[in-house]
């Protein structure tokens, strides 16, 4: 990237207290990374285009019983951490000769790391909320919109935070999106989609827990109940806010271990 010698002498070169640095450094990085991506703008485009197409074609499926079930929940949650998983993959990896040589000079991984996300998760925000209005189009979905979003939002947050996590340990692109099924089909195998609940073994249960798709999920279904739990609603949206935060924390703790790349 062109721009990469500049804005590196420009974080390296502000003399600010360690707070004042870092909040420095992001926002030079994060400025630096947006206008990397509005410059790829048919890639762009072609990220968030899939939103609406992929709510079209739930509509196509679901349109045919003219409602909503929890399958269609758990493919909208599912398709919301796969915009995040699939934007964010290669978003370290393809960088990283750049970010090492930008660590030489004080730039702090903390910073490369929040500055990406914050680029990453409004094109994951983005992402969600035409998934969920190209559905409400043609379907009527049960529960508040507000919450539905919340939890869409919430799920790319997450799938951001798995990319970023892949991407920061791969040594090569290739490898960072071969590893994207890894992260996605055990969501869908450790569900109550794939086996009811009452067949659960002490394992599966243990192992669903740990899928963020399992609490997006959840706050769609219970959202949309007669009686809605709003406790539990905003216990589950909570747990999609922590583990995403988990998962930028352990992204930045892979950046500082230096790589060599293949």
């Amino acid at each position: 990237m062109s721009a990469a010698a500049p804005a590196a002498a420009a974080v390296a070169a502000a003399p600010l207290a360690p707070g004042r640095l870092r909040a420095h450094q992001r926002r030079v990085l994060a400025a630096r990374y947006r206008a990397c991506t509005l410059g790829d703008l048919w890639t762009l485009v072609f990220l968030v285009g899939q939103a609406p197409l992929i709510g079209w074609l739930c509509t196509l499926v679901w349109g045919s019983i003219e409602t909503d079930t929890p399958s269609l929940y758990f493919v909208l949650c599912l398709a919301a951490v796969w915009f995040g998983c699939i934007g964010s993959c290669r978003e370290i990896v393809k960088e990283r000769p750049i970010i090492e040589r930008e660590r030489l000079l004080g730039v702090g991984a903390a910073a490369v790391v929040l500055s990406k996300v914050q680029v990453l998760f409004t094109v994951g925000a983005i992402q969600a909320l035409l998934l969920q209005g190209a559905v409400h189009w043609r379907l009527a979905l049960k529960g508040p919109y507000l919450v539905q979003s919340a939890a869409l939002i919430l799920c790319a947050w997450c799938g951001v935070g798995l990319g970023l996590c892949v991407s920061a340990v791969s040594s090569r692109q290739e490898r960072a999106v071969g590893a994207v099924p890894l992260l996605l089909l055990p969501q869908v195998l450790f569900s109550e989609i794939a086996v009811p609940r009452q067949y659960f073994s002490d394992a599966v249960a243990v192992a669903e827990k740990v899928m963020p798709m399992r609490w997006g999920y959840r706050a769609f279904v219970e959202a949309a109940a007669v009686q809605p739990k709003w406790l539990t609603v905003c216990g589950d949206l909570g747990v999609l806010v922590l583990y995403g935060a988990l998962l930028v924390a352990l992204c930045v703790l892979a950046l500082r271990a230096p790589r060599e790349m293949d």
